[in-house]
């Protein structure tokens, strides 16, 4: 028998060999399809695809390729990961209804919380979900006025043979991220508490064969908790925008994050292994939602077509011309926080402005400047707010921004030269206010908006009670608007306003 027909046999031999393997054993095979952080999203992105523009996202398409996989595929699982509320006009206009409504229409089989849902308040979000005919879990939050979760804490759904039991995680930051008014008589629960209490029910009670997380807490978070609950066998995550073209394992854990605004939809194939309650085998991947390769659903088309008349005729107009792109940068000076941080203070008529770089939530290509685009540049309808500190103070301030342990702000009115190789509390080399040197026994005035007054510790370390806030009653993009028509063309740089020395040394080094 020649070579050749020897290996021919021995391959049929153990192809035959693996499937009896395999028959032998209680499989189940499922789909999850996943996407988070969508910010209200709706209608599709322009971008690039292989060198050639496109757009991508929106509701109806990814809606037509969800539609597309169960058309296809017997166990399919829809989860949503949190923050589709706030990013657009409609979501602000509607306090995060349109979301609703639009979901109602993708109906995934579950949705966590993720802080952007309470950015119009826990009030409104009550409202909203009772419009929600899916399920909305979150296993780590307390309702104080009905002495209960505010929502469920897991769901189960038989797939096949196999029962899988889902978790929601919401992030613990939420407090820090979230107004605090807009949280009222919720409490945190602790996240390892809650979860190893929900393994064991829906081990115990429910009997489940596969437990999913389903978090709004980050990949870093996310991979911890994989270290602690190798019982949780898969982590379908949201909130740091990470785009995981392939899932991450951590301590034998699957974890899978698709990025944001629906421009991925997550796919995961896993075969389950019923009798050992484990994952047998797993393929994922993320695809991205370009439009024209997949049919659009048509009543998603024509529900967000039907929101966005809402906001057409107003957010339509055209207020200005941009020579230059707009660019945030979360780690330092932008040339769109300068621009803000100067409306800010010559509408407040104060020494210096501060703005924070996550407030910012979109950049903008030079072109006209529409009402729309500040809308999504601050979604938040954040108010400014004023107070006074005097000039020890503020170098307090600027020490704890330097520290790295807070979100970086965008400023006016003050240049901070600093060196972050220095150790924490010794970083501040220089502080200009106004153009002069930092006088520590003169008082400062300050604008800022309300979510930085009311996270003054977090951001600046000083106590949230050590300064008289005033409130000016003013919407921040209502006053961005109409300095873009005073304008009318707007041409602003980075400046050299906020200077880490280390940075700059770096930056020659690399140049050789």
């Amino acid at each position: 028998m020649k070579f050749k027909q020897v290996q021919r046999l021995l391959l049929t031999f153990l192809v035959f060999v693996l499937s009896q393997i395999l028959l032998s054993q209680n499989l189940e095979k499922i789909l999850i399809l996943h996407w988070n952080d969508f910010h209200s999203q709706n209608v599709p992105m322009r971008s690039i695809c292989s060198d050639t523009p496109c757009y991508v996202g929106g509701t109806a398409n990814l809606l037509g390729l969800i539609n597309k996989f169960r058309s296809e595929e017997k166990n399919v699982l829809v989860l949503n990961a949190g923050d589709d509320f706030q990013g657009t006009p409609i979501s602000s206009l509607t306090k995060g209804r349109s979301q609703i409504e639009l979901m109602n229409l993708i109906n995934p089989d579950a949705m966590t919380l993720g802080n952007h849902e309470f950015d119009y308040g826990r009030d409104a979000l009550e409202e909203n979900l009772k419009l929600a005919k899916f399920k909305v879990i979150c296993a780590n939050l307390w309702d104080k006025r009905k002495g209960n979760l505010f929502t469920k804490p897991y769901t189960v759904k038989n797939l096949g043979k196999a029962k899988v039991g889902v978790i929601g995680l919401t992030t613990p930051e939420l407090f820090k991220l979230s107004l605090r008014e807009n949280l009222k008589d919720l409490e945190l629960l602790d996240i390892e508490k809650v979860t190893r209490q929900y393994i064991n029910e829906l081990k115990t009670k429910e009997k489940v064969d596969l437990i999913i997380a389903l978090t709004h807490l980050g990949v870093q978070a996310d991979s911890l908790l994989a270290v602690k609950f190798p019982e949780i066998k898969i982590i379908i995550g949201g909130h740091s925008h990470t785009v995981l073209k392939e899932p991450k394992i951590v301590n034998g854990v699957i974890i899978c994050q698709a990025g944001s605004r629906g421009e991925y939809l997550g796919y995961l194939e896993a075969m389950i292994d019923v009798d050992g309650d484990s994952v047998y085998s797993y393929k994922g991947k993320l695809i991205r939602v370009v439009e024209g390769t997949v049919k659009p659903d048509e009543v998603a088309l024509k529900k967000v077509e039907e929101l966005e008349k809402m906001v057409d005729k107003e957010f339509g107009q055209v207020i200005g011309k941009l020579e230059v792109d707009w660019k945030r940068n979360f780690y330092g000076e932008s040339n769109l926080g300068n621009w803000e941080a100067d409306v800010m203070r010559e509408f407040a008529k104060t020494d210096i402005a501060f703005q924070n770089s996550g407030g910012l939530r979109k950049d903008l290509p030079k072109g006209d400047i529409k009402v729309r685009d500040i809308w999504e540049i601050n979604p938040f309808g954040n108010t400014f707010v004023v107070f006074e500190v005097d000039g020890k103070t503020l170098r307090k301030m600027m020490e704890w921004q330097a520290s790295g342990k807070a979100e970086l702000m965008q400023v006016s009115g003050i240049k901070v030269v600093f060196d972050s190789r220095k150790k924490i509390g010794e970083r501040i080399i220089s502080i200009e206010v106004g153009g002069k040197p930092l006088d520590e026994n003169r008082i400062y005035s300050i604008v800022t908006n309300n979510w930085v007054a009311d996270h003054l510790y977090d951001l600046f370390g000083i106590p949230q009670n050590s300064v008289k806030i005033k409130n000016l009653g003013v919407v921040d993009r209502d006053i961005f608007i109409e300095a873009v028509k005073k304008q009318k063309v707007i041409k602003s740089e980075v400046e050299g306003r906020i200077i880490d020395l280390a940075k700059q040394k770096e930056e020659i080094k690399n140049e050789y």
